[in-house]
C-alpha cells in the first residue's frame, strides 16, 4: 500500500490560481499580437475599491473650517408660486 504524503510540496493551489495559470499563456499571446499591431492596451474600469483609494481626501479639520457652499436663490416660476384665490377651491 502507498503512503500518500500532503504537503506544501504538493500543493497545486485551489481552482483560483490553477485556473490563473491556465490563461496567463492565453494572456501573454494576446498582448503580444496586440503590441505587433500597435494597438492601444484595454484599459479597464477601476473597481470600487480602487476608486475609494485613489480619490482626494479632505482632512476633517478643514471640512469644518471651509464655509459652506452658496446655494442658489429660487426664482419664482409657475411650478413654485401661490396662485390667488386658491382658498376658493380647496377641498374641504
Amino acid at each position: 500500500m502507498a503512503i500518500i504524503h500532503y504537503g506544501k510540496s504538493v500543493f497545486t493551489g485551489n481552482a483560483r490560481t490553477r485556473r490563473h495559470r491556465r490563461r496567463q499563456p492565453l494572456s501573454r499571446l494576446k498582448q503580444s499580437i496586440d503590441q505587433a499591431l500597435n494597438y492601444e492596451p484595454e484599459t479597464f474600469p477601476l473597481r470600487r475599491a480602487e476608486q475609494i483609494c485613489q480619490r482626494q481626501v479632505t482632512p476633517r479639520v478643514e471640512r469644518a473650517i471651509t464655509a459652506p457652499r452658496s446655494q442658489t436663490q429660487e426664482a419664482s416660476s409657475f411650478d413654485n408660486c401661490c396662485l390667488p384665490h386658491v382658498h376658493l377651491y380647496a377641498v374641504s
